[in-house]
């Protein structure tokens, strides 16, 4: 399982990480959190085809 980094610049909410990354994408990869080691899916999209997904520990934006 690969680290993440944190999105920049910081999404203060999901939901406005959401409209951002719009697209679902259901064969995600699985990296580890930077802050709480926990594996969090990347599972969105842009429409560029940025992958990202969300920490719920954390409640932060991480991708590769």
């Amino acid at each position: 399982m690969k680290d993440a980094k944190w999105v920049e610049p910081r999404y203060t909410n999901k939901e406005i990480f959401e409209k951002d990354y719009s697209k679902l994408d259901i064969s995600c990869s699985v990296v580890k959190c930077p802050g709480c080691k926990a594996p969090v899916a990347l599972n969105r999209k842009t429409a560029q085809g940025k992958a990202a997904g969300w920490c719920k520990i954390c409640n932060r934006a991480v991708t590769l």
